[in-house]
Formats: C-alpha cells, sequence, structure tokens
C-alpha cells in the first residue's frame, strides 16, 4: 500500500510494532467499516463522475437545466460525510466541500486556487506528491488511482490528522482531474493502536523473565500509541534513592541516540526533572515544551536533539511509584485524557511486574544463600566428623586391649568398659553425622538386593537384647506377614529398624513394653509396626519428629539424628515412615512400609 502511494499520494509511516500483531488487527480494524465506507464512496464516485460529464455536455442540451444541474452538484458535495476534494493537472485545488473545511479547518474560499500539496499534505512529503503527479500525466500511470490507502494529512493548524483516502481520475478537455474522498480516521486508528499497545504490552511481559529483556519492545510498542519519537524507562534504586534509565527507544537518530545515553548517565531524585516529578506525585505529568522548561535538566540536549512535547506516567505496585516511562516528541503534544486513561493501565501492569520480579529475585537469592550455608554445614559436618573419629580409634584400641588381659582389677574393668562404650557411642554419632551428610548431599548410595525383612528384624533385635533383658522389658514379636521379601539394602534397612528399636528401648521405663510386628497391608507392601509403651509424643512434636537434630527429651543421650536418618533411607527404598501416639505417657508406634519384591 505504501509504496503504491508514492507516485501520487505520499503515505506515512508510524512506530513499528510486531508484524503480525499489526495484520491481525488491521483486518479486524478495517472489517468494522468496510460495508460502509464501500457503499458511500463508490456512490459518491458514480455520481461525481456523472456529474462531471454532464456538465461537459450541457453546453450542447438544452433539456436539463444547467441550474438544476449545478444545484444537484452542489447538493452532493455540501451534504456529503466524507471530504470531497477536486484537483486539476497543476495541483490546483478546484473544490473543497464542508466536510473537507471540518476536517483541515480551511474555508473554501481560502483553498480553492491554492496547491493542494501546500495546503493539507505534510511538508516532509510534498515534494514526493509533486512527483507523483509529473509522472502521471507523463504516463498515464497512478498505481494509487481506484484504491483504498491510509496517509497523512495536516490541518490549518499544523496538526497532523490520519485520513483514509481514494483517489478517482477523469479526463475533461483532454485535461484530467483528480478527485479524492477523505475521510478522518485518526480517532479509529489512534484506538486500535492503544488496544493493540495494551495487548502487546501484556503478551511482552507474560513472555519475559526480566524486565531487562521486555524493556526496548515495551517502550516501542508504547510510543507507538502517538508521535513520540523517544521514551525512556526509569526505575527505583533502592540503595541510592534515586531514580535511573534503565532502557530507552529512540526512532533512528543520532541526536536522539545521543539524549538516550545522556539520561542513562544521570539520576534523578523526588521532584527532579520529569521523572523525579512524576515520583513525587504519583501522578503522570505534560511538558508542553521541555526546552523551556525550568525543572528540566536535559533541556540543552533536548534542545540539541530538536524535542519539544513531554509526557511520563508512573509504574505503580500498589501504591508505590517503583518506576517511571517517559516520552518525547518534536511538536507540542496537548493532554490527552484518553491517553491518560491507558497509561495509568499500562503503569500498573509493568509495575507489577516489576515487583513480582523484584521479590522473585530476592527469594531466588534467600534460597541461594541457603543452599550455600547448607552446603557449608555439610563440609563441617564432614571435616568435623573425620577429625572427631581419627583421634577414638587408638584409644579404643588400647582399652580393648587390655580388657582381654587377664587377672584385672574389677574396677579397671568396669572404668575401661564404660571407655569403650562410650567410645563406641561417639562413633555411632560420628557416623549419623556423616550419613546425614551424605543424605543431605546425595552421596548417599544403596546396593538393592533381595533380602528377607523378617531376618532383619531378627538382627535388629539380637542387638537391643542385652539391654532389654537388663531391664526387664517384654518383647513381643509377631511376624504375620505373608510376603516379606524386599528388594533392600540390608545394612542400611537393618539400622532403620535397628534405631527405632533403640529408641523404644531409650524411652520405655524398666519392665515396660515392646512389641513387633510385621503383616502386609496390601498385595504389593509390607508393615513393620513397633510399638513401646514409653513417654509418649505431644501431637505438636509428632509433626517434626523426622527433622535432624530434634529430641524428646534433651537430657537423653544422641543427636537426634536416628530418625532423620532413618525417614531418608526409607523414602531411598520407596517406602513411608510414621510416627503415631496418643500423647505424653502413652507410648508410641512407628511404622515402616515397604514395597515386597515382585
Amino acid at each position: 500500500m505504501q509504496s503504491a502511494a508514492k507516485n501520487l499520494f505520499p503515505t506515512t509511516s508510524s512506530p513499528a510494532i510486531p508484524a503480525v500483531k499489526i495484520a491481525r488487527f488491521s483486518r479486524s480494524a478495517i472489517a468494522r467499516s468496510a460495508s460502509n465506507l464501500l457503499v458511500s464512496r463508490e456512490k459518491s464516485v458514480a455520481l461525481a463522475a456523472l456529474l462531471m460529464k454532464s456538465k461537459k455536455r450541457v453546453r450542447s442540451s438544452k433539456t436539463v437545466p444547467s441550474d438544476k444541474l449545478e444545484m444537484l452538484y452542489r447538493g452532493i458535495l455540501d451534504t456529503a460525510l466524507d471530504c470531497i476534494i477536486t484537483m486539476d493537472a497543476e495541483g490546483r485545488v478546484l473544490e473543497f466541500n464542508p466536510a473537507a473545511e471540518r476536517v483541515f479547518g480551511f474555508r473554501r474560499q481560502e483553498a480553492v486556487g491554492k496547491e493542494l500539496a501546500e495546503l493539507i499534505i505534510p511538508p516532509r512529503m510534498r515534494e514526493q506528491h509533486r512527483r507523483g503527479l509529473a509522472h502521471y500525466l507523463k504516463t498515464g500511470e497512478g498505481p494509487v488511482i481506484g484504491k483504498r490507502i491510509e496517509i497523512a494529512g495536516v490541518r490549518n493548524d499544523g496538526s497532523e490528522i490520519l485520513v483514509e483516502l481514494a483517489i478517482t481520475a477523469l479526463k475533461i478537455d483532454s485535461s484530467p482531474i483528480f478527485t479524492a474522498y477523505l475521510r478522518d480516521i485518526t480517532e479509529r486508528v489512534r484506538n486500535d493502536r492503544r488496544r493493540l499497545a495494551q495487548y502487546t504490552v501484556a503478551s511482552l511481559l507474560a513472555g519475559s523473565w526480566t524486565l531487562a529483556e521486555a524493556s526496548p519492545a515495551i517502550l516501542q510498542t508504547i510510543a507507538s500509541i502517538g508521535d513520540w519519537v523517544l521514551s525512556g524507562l526509569w526505575i527505583y534504586d533502592e540503595k541510592i534513592g534515586t531514580l535511573r534509565c534503565r532502557a530507552f527507544w529512540e526512532m533512528g537518530s543520532d541526536k536522539l541516540k545521543e539524549f538516550g545515553q545522556l539520561s542513562q548517565a544521570v539520576q534523578f531524585r523526588m521532584g527532579e526533572g520529569l521523572p523525579g516529578r512524576v515520583w513525587e506525585s504519583n501522578e503522570p505529568a505534560w511538558i508542553y515544551d521541555v526546552r523551556a522548561d525550568k525543572n528540566f535538566p536535559r533541556a540543552p540536549a533536548a534542545r540539541e536533539a530538536g524535542l519539544c512535547g513531554g509526557f511520563a506516567f508512573p509504574l505503580f505496585a500498589g501504591r508505590a511509584v517503583n518506576g517511571v516511562i517517559e516520552m518525547f516528541t518534536y511538536h507540542v503534544v496537548e493532554p490527552d485524557p484518553d491517553l491518560l486513561q491507558l497509561v495509568v493501565a499500562l503503569g500498573s501492569q509493568i509495575g507489577l511486574f516489576i515487583e513480582r520480579r523484584r521479590v522473585e529475585q530476592e527469594l531466588e537469592r534467600a534460597k541461594e544463600n541457603a543452599e550455600a550455608a547448607s552446603a557449608a554445614k555439610d563440609r563441617f559436618l564432614a571435616t568435623l566428623s573425620h577429625e572427631l573419629r581419627t583421634p577414638l580409634n587408638p584409644v579404643l584400641l588400647w582399652a580393648d586391649g587390655i580388657l582381654n588381659q587377664p587377672g584385672l582389677h574389677p574396677e579397671l574393668e568396669q572404668g575401661l568398659r564404660m571407655v569403650c562404650r562410650n567410645i563406641e557411642l561417639e562413633a555411632r554419632l560420628i557416623e549419623d553425622l556423616l550419613d546425614l551428610t551424605r543424605i543431605a548431599r546425595g552421596k548417599l548410595q544403596l546396593r538393592l538386593q533381595p533380602t528377607d525383612v523378617h531376618e532383619l528384624i531378627k538382627h535388629a533385635i539380637e542387638i537391643v537384647r542385652a539391654d532389654v533383658d537388663c531391664r526387664h522389658i517384654q518383647l513381643s514379636v509377631t511376624l504375620e506377614a505373608a510376603s516379606h521379601q524386599v528388594n533392600i539394602d540390608p545394612p542400611r534397612a537393618q539400622q532403620v529398624f535397628w534405631n527405632i528399636l533403640r529408641n523404644a528401648c531409650k524411652f520405655t521405663a524398666d519392665a515396660g513394653t515392646i512389641s513387633v510386628r510385621s503383616y502386609n497391608s496390601s498385595p504389593n507392601s509390607i508393615t513393620v509396626d513397633i510399638t513401646d509403651t514409653g513417654i509418649g509424643i505431644e501431637p505438636v512434636f509428632l509433626e517434626r519428629i523426622f527433622d535432624a537434630f530434634e529430641q524428646l527429651e534433651m537430657r537423653r543421650e544422641g543427636l537426634g539424628l536416628g530418625l532423620a536418618i532413618s525417614k531418608a533411607i526409607v523414602e531411598m527404598h520407596g517406602g513411608i515412615i510414621r510416627a503415631q501416639s496418643e500423647g505424653s505417657g502413652k507410648g508410641a508406634t512407628f511404622s515402616v512400609t515397604l514395597p515386597v519384591a515382585p
């Protein structure tokens, strides 16, 4: 469309927006107005052509009075809702109807006889118009003749509008007469652009992870709403308490680029410059001429770049301003209520995106810090465990060697056995720390093999048998599960049962009861319940009983790692471990469920 218009009536271009979106939007916009435009225009073209020919024939015809024909001609021109402008071969206006007067602001008497190029065509496009007219007169070719295009027009007050144009050419006395039918589509195009801009900004935000990624396209999209030639994004910097320009878009001028680069080199506090006054007022701000504004520090650069009108609006997250978008143009821009309504919505949309990304980044940093702290803790535990275990080994060997000597004094033997017992306990605690570190770092390896769970339970019972007998605890064992073959790591699984049995012994009073029962809770699983009559567990503590370093009673020996390790081992086998208790003094039941081997 635009390339064709170069030959006669030049078209204007607007800031680029993604082509696919424009195509989709333009089709829908055209569809809404095509039917009524087509009917009215085609009738007007036909009538105008008929009247032109009739006026030519009226000299030799006495059947149609010329005054009536003139009345009909004037009636059509005066009542037409669209602008009708006729032009001769020299480019001068022959007719300028009332609709054209209303749209362009010229009276008919002012327009007739004037060169059309100097009247309603923007200065930047006049030479192109003249070349197109000369080309048609020379070749008879005009690619836009009989077609409908969109072009820019200029009003009497110098403001530009967008019009939809259809041109016809008719030869009268061997000289072409051009008739242009125009309709002001400025408001329609503006509304279409604004709706498209809102949709595009939402799409860009939804498809971007950071604002830096989306900023250039967002700034370009917002600038396309009007005649804005430069737009910039200012973000609040919490560290220094100022607004800083994080991105800008300009339509391709070196001077504009220099202005944008200057903006990125400065920062504004509340109330300073255009961004600062928007930040302070929490409202959009217009500047008719930034070059003459006393609170616009970048005025010299704006003057150098040819900028005039300025506009900025806040980006909100709730009631707080976390950024500002500013826009500039080459001419004075009057406040636009519709634009204000749009930027309020866009400001909230972008502001919420900024806040959401800020919170997400804080959470990501917190997560990274937590992971770093956890890794440091794991390294510390691994080093500490190794350093603690190394000096214990020779002590244990020495004590064990003396115990094997005959004729030891009873008190010495008792003391040495206490030393050995505590060293073994210490070794167990260290091993628990190492296991916890391996689990946390994903380094605990399982060596799975088909295993009889009942045999593991029996072995675990044998380990605690001495303690059970010494304290006269009644131990009941009922192994009822018909399917008890499980694909597990035997030492690790036995460690789980031993941990639970050891805790049962630890928290059960002398002469208490511990029961062990196995059963198939489903055709594909085996469950082992270990129940004691010990001190029980308060409901609030059940929620964290499997957390590392949690203990029912601080006075008891150990670090509270056994159940945390047991839970990790069971879950690594695809199983579940649960704790149940009716409260303090009512005992507890720990259940381990594992999938049976197929």
